[in-house]
């Protein structure tokens, strides 16, 4: 059995990417789409908090996981809290920072806070991202709500 058939769990869920750098997010996306996770791109830290926003009172799991740049991280962390506190099932859909390695170093912060399962450095290779994808595994996703109809369309 080929390693993307072992994956094969991960095709139709959905995956948020959020970042500025629209390369990056090409690539990225390029990636995930090989294994027929969708991808939703959030550029801004204000498309961020709408979806956010939109989200506050939602007891069902959207995203399997959510790929935030270091940048939008430190622009989001105070309405991230908030609406955390509110609701905390937020929680469940796995965070990964990413950034360069003086990002991660500016946001010890918010990863000593515990709101990322894992952090990548840019250039994110193929090996790291096939490594949280493994990590991420289908029983992981049990925990949330991530069927077709528990989605919200946007």
């Amino acid at each position: 059995m080929s390693f993307k058939e072992k994956l094969i769990w991960l095709q139709g869920k959905k995956v948020a990417v959020c970042d500025t750098d629209k390369i990056r997010v090409a690539e990225i996306t390029a990636f995930l789409q090989r294994y027929g996770i969708d991808v939703i791109w959030m550029k801004t830290a204000k498309e961020m908090l709408v979806d956010l926003e939109s989200r506050r009172y939602s007891t069902h799991r959207v995203f399997f996981a959510v790929f935030v740049s270091a940048d939008l991280a430190q622009d989001l962390s105070k309405p991230w809290t908030e609406v955390i506190k509110v609701n905390p099932s937020i929680l469940k859909a796995p965070l990964i920072l990413t950034g360069s390695a003086q990002q991660m170093n500016d946001s010890v912060d918010l990863i000593n806070a515990g709101y990322f399962s894992h952090c990548l450095i840019n250039p994110i290779s193929a090996h790291e991202m096939l490594r949280v994808l493994r990590r991420l595994n289908r029983w992981s996703a049990m925990r949330g709500d991530t069927t077709p109809s528990a989605t919200l369309v946007n």
